[in-house]
């Protein structure tokens, strides 16, 4: 089976709609999106609509969790706080009610999935670091987490010796005795300098993971942005993946 993971759309359905015809393109028999559907984007009913009809199932992002007062951070930036008061206000019944029956995190066939950590999931912590990955391998049992939060693709490996490393580029095979944790990335507001959308493609008989990326049309989304009256700060980062 190959499964195609997808993760913070941020309401850039542009995006979102670019990386799913590039899995299907790739083969992918199933679609699962790991959070934050909506946030600093301008089509959050869009998406969520997408969603419900073009993905398996969708966990819970912490902006999903803030659009329907599930919770809010102590601290958010003024960007992202603007954005969030927006997307509330144009929030339909539907779209709430689609956010509000996503689970924190989910058990599939040897994988544990979730937006944000497996060591508290409704915590909204971050794995960026390979430190940071060691200690959250203490807390599935599971061979493979798939993960996202940070907006950046990351493969961690931890070896049957014990020893973790970080594996480089897009792509990996796992070897017998080894377990792992995949960040998929961010389809809709990317931060590793790579402005296309970014999912996972991972296909479970060769136990193959892959990176892949997807053009989209990012000035027709900055332009829907800035007519709306989002933040331009949020719009311009866009075009260079930061």
């Amino acid at each position: 089976m190959k499964l195609a993971v997808v993760s913070d759309v941020h309401a850039n359905l542009e995006a979102f709609r670019a990386i799913l015809d590039l899995v299907r393109a790739e083969g992918a028999d199933r679609v699962v999106c790991l959070g934050d559907l909506v946030g600093y984007g301008p089509e959050p009913n869009e998406c969520v609509e997408l969603a419900s009809r073009s993905v398996d199932w969708c966990l819970l992002g912490n902006h999903d969790a803030m659009a329907v007062g599930q919770s809010m951070p102590l601290y958010i930036n003024s960007h992202a706080r603007s954005a969030m008061e927006w997307t509330r206000s144009v929030l339909s019944d539907e779209s709430r009610a689609y956010l509000r029956a996503m689970p924190f995190y989910r058990r599939e066939e040897g994988c544990f999935f979730v937006h944000s950590s497996p060591r508290a999931p409704a915590d909204w912590s971050y794995v960026t670091s390979l430190e940071e990955a060691m200690e959250a391998f203490d807390y599935f049992s599971e061979r493979v987490c798939f993960l996202a939060h940070t907006h950046r693709p990351m493969f961690a490996l931890r070896e049957p010796a014990g020893v973790f490393r970080r594996a480089e580029g897009d792509s990996l095979v796992l070897s017998e005795g080894q377990r792992l944790i995949v960040n998929a990335g961010s389809v809709g507001q990317p931060r590793d300098n790579d402005p296309r959308a970014a999912a996972v493609l991972f296909d479970s008989e060769k136990l193959s993971f892959r990176v892949v990326r997807a053009e989209y049309d990012v000035a027709a989304v900055q332009e829907k942005m800035r007519r709306l009256g989002l933040s331009d700060f949020l719009a311009a980062r866009l075009s260079r993946g930061v």
